[in-house]
């Protein structure tokens, strides 16, 4: 084992291995879900970060019959920056498997985790932001994962878009009832167009474009093709949603 590699190991408590053990009998995999949520927690809080465990699903005898699900959700100083999804990866895995149950807009990242077979140590891999909305992709090379120590640069940015007066603009173009409804699935947005794309002009098509998704998909089916015509026909207002994110991450530029 290589030095660099030992320093991002954490260990694995006997208690904690046991409290996930427990969970087998529901299914084999749970156990597995459960540690690699625990080791995302104890990575996050060497960054001041909270979280709880036994919130998660992964925790939950009576949900881990329903789901698959490994979530848990952050918070800095009881402020809630959103819900990442813990999944475990074996050592030789050339890909990260995200489960369909686990696409949804309140996630900010899916982590990947690698656990020793004896439950010992865990590692965070690395991960990758939030999906597409339109066309999310499931399966993600392990080539493409960013780096663990990139999810403090993801929470940073998380805390910077929850500051209420720099979304006021974003909140009235959008409107009051949408913004609130998708709130989380638009901050997961913005942060995955900062996080992936250097450039300003990608970053703000990039986030522009998710949010026109999001938009369209809560537009009942037999509407959608109305919203294109309209959105075909009103350049103007698409260019708006465009100016006002760029003047919101000018706005978070210089506050990071």
């Amino acid at each position: 084992m290589n030095t660099e590699l030992f320093g991002q190991l954490i260990p694995i408590p006997e208690n904690i291995r046991q409290g996930a053990a427990k969970l087998k009998a529901i299914n084999p995999a749970t156990e597995s879900r459960a540690l690699a949520v625990w080791v995302v927690q104890r990575y996050l809080q060497r960054f001041d970060y909270d979280s709880d465990f036994h919130s998660s699903s992964a925790w939950n005898t009576v949900l881990q019959i329903l789901t698959e699900l490994a979530d848990l959700e952050i918070f800095a100083q009881e402020r809630s920056l959103g819900m990442v999804e813990c999944i475990p990866i074996a050592t030789d895995a050339d890909t990260l498997e995200i489960s369909e149950q686990a696409v949804t807009g309140e996630y900010i990242a899916y982590i990947a985790v690698e656990i020793n077979p004896e439950h010992t140590w865990g590692n965070v891999v690395g991960f990758t932001p939030s999906l597409e909305t339109k066309y999310p992709e499931l399966s993600i090379s392990r080539d493409d994962l960013l780096p663990a120590h990139q999810l403090v640069d993801l929470l940073q940015k998380a805390e910077n878009l929850t500051d209420e007066s720099l979304s006021a603009e974003l909140r009235e173009y959008l409107g009051e009832l949408f913004f609130n409804d998708q709130h989380q699935a638009i901050v997961a947005q913005l942060e995955r167009a900062l996080l992936l794309e250097t450039l300003e002009p990608l970053q703000i098509e990039t986030a522009a474009q998710e949010i026109e998704a999001l938009m369209a998909q809560s537009v009942p089916a037999e509407k959608q093709e109305l919203v294109l015509i309209r959105e075909d026909s009103e350049n103007s207002d698409r260019g708006k949603l465009r100016d006002i994110l760029k003047r919101l991450f000018q706005s978070l530029g210089k506050d990071l």
